[in-house]
């Protein structure tokens, strides 16, 4: 067995125990393990390891995923079980349902997977070209659990997080968490680019697509707490990190990323620019364009090219949407579709050559065109209803005029994820560890957020009932 699997599955064993303990018995240790579960986003290969791994195979997720950031999580939701922070333990927050039917429909389209399926010689001959030795049989029963566990481990950290945020302390250590994030992925980005010499850098996602992604949706959620800070000295963290979220998505040359990044920028001032209307956010508004202007001016001929000459944009989406072709054959042909994570499988069986690929196997870009090649339309629909769950809870907070922390955090957070989303329908990175898994914290605060609010809400019309009826307010 590889060294590193036995050293990570030897400090989880032994790992979640020891924090359990540790958060039980001295309560800031639970910081503590907030701050390492986020910084493990900025590491998610040299801080996890791929049990049964299928490294070669062209999929989001290569294995049982498992690493420090799973220790944490995990060590944080049975503290939380154990000794909630106030109240009782939410088992069944909002998104519980949808998402469980969302699972039901994944797991009933495993259960139709064929096995084991002979690879193609092209296939073969393909990765032998490229140094690779690939497999003789894909296996599609195998792949699915993948995807499945992910899928576990991202309601883990849901469940987590909506428990956690109980008060704005709380919240304002999930934040700080995510601003030492940006931080170290900065440095990344900044060494990729300037040490490594890189013309467009990854970080360490892998991808400079996923780092654009990552990086605006939390410059976007960054961005949100400079307006809400009501001091110069007190908005400096944030305007800084969002500062360096537009440099990392600049150094990415990731159209999609950077155009995404500008309409969350555009969406946190819309939603909350009037509710703190102050000389300190007109002039970060002033000054943050002309800083904006001035990365634009130095990169414009590295953007100009990347926009206008390097790649024909349309041409490209027109080439992606041969792989949204593939995903309604497979619709087609396979009412539950083919199973999660065995869309590369199928382009490689037969879908690619039949929609003319020049490259068969890739996953189509597209998220929901990827979600309904494997699951077929009732998949789809059932994940079309939990974002629209999503939707139905975050999108309000956009339109509210209350200042406290929780909304502007709840605002920022939705307009991280809605420009996150137009990005999933660009580019393949909803899976990719640290994107889903950053989905799930933002999800979870959003939501945390909400519950705060609504016991706000009653807690005020109990005061209003109670006002209107002094007997009631003796018993109060």
């Amino acid at each position: 067995m590889d060294l590193k699997v036995l050293i990570v599955s030897g400090a989880f064993l032994i790992g979640v125990p020891v924090a359990v303990i540790a958060g039980l018995a001295w309560r800031p240790f639970q910081k503590l393990l907030m701050a390492l579960m986020c910084f493990s986003l900025c590491y998610p290969d040299a801080l996890t390891v791929n049990l049964i791994s299928r490294e070669s195979y062209r999929m989001s997720t290569r294995g049982i995923e498992l690493g420090l950031f799973d220790v944490c999580s995990i060590a944080l939701l049975i503290i939380l079980m154990i000794k909630p922070h106030s109240g009782r333990f939410r088992w069944f927050p909002p998104l519980t349902i949808s998402y469980g039917i969302y699972v039901l429909f994944v797991l009933l389209s495993w259960t139709l997977t064929p096995g084991d399926l002979p690879v193609p010689n092209l296939a073969t001959q393909t990765y032998a070209k490229q140094g690779y030795e690939f497999y003789h049989f894909f296996e599609t029963s195998l792949y699915p659990l993948f995807e499945v566990t992910k899928l576990l481990r991202g309601g883990i950290v849901y469940l987590m997080i909506v428990n956690y945020i109980r008060d704005e302390e709380n919240l304002k250590t999930v934040i700080h968490s995510l601003v030492l994030v940006v931080a170290v992925m900065t440095f990344e980005a900044l060494l990729d680019r300037y040490f490594y010499g890189k013309h467009r850098v990854s970080g360490t996602l892998g991808h400079p697509n996923s780092l654009g992604t990552f990086m605006g949706m939390l410059g976007t959620l960054m961005f949100g707490f400079t307006l809400f800070r009501k001091t110069f000295i007190s908005s400096a963290l944030f305007g800084i990190a969002t500062a360096s979220c537009l440099v990392s998505v600049l150094l990415t040359i990731s159209r999609g990323a950077l155009s995404a990044m500008v309409m969350g920028i555009w969406t946190v001032v819309s939603a909350l620019f009037h509710r703190y209307l102050n000389l300190k956010n007109f002039t970060i508004l002033f000054l943050g364009s002309l800083l904006a202007l001035g990365l634009f001016f130095v990169a414009a001929d590295t953007i100009t090219t990347r926009f206008l000459g390097e790649q024909d944009a349309v041409s490209d989406i027109q080439y992606r949407g041969l792989y949204n072709e593939e995903a309604r054959m497979m619709a087609a042909d396979h009412p539950l579709g083919v199973g999660m994570g065995n869309f590369s499988t199928y382009s490689w069986l037969k879908y690619g050559r039949a929609v003319s690929l020049n490259e068969y196997g890739t996953q189509a870009h597209n998220l929901w065109y990827l979600t309904l090649g494997e699951l077929g339309y009732p998949g789809l629909i059932a994940f079309i209803f939990y974002w629209l769950r999503c939707a139905s809870i975050g999108v309000p907070f956009l339109f509210r005029r209350n200042k406290g922390m929780i909304y502007a955090a709840a605002a920022a957070a939705t307009a991280a994820i809605l420009i996150g989303h137009i990005q999933f329908m660009l580019q393949l990175s909803y899976r990719q560890t640290s994107i889903f898994m950053l989905n799930k914290i933002l999800l979870g605060m959003i939501v945390a957020c909400w519950y705060i609010d609504r016991d706000t809400r009653r807690e005020e019309r109990a005061l209003r009932a109670a006002q209107r009826n002094p007997n009631a307010l003796g018993r109060l």
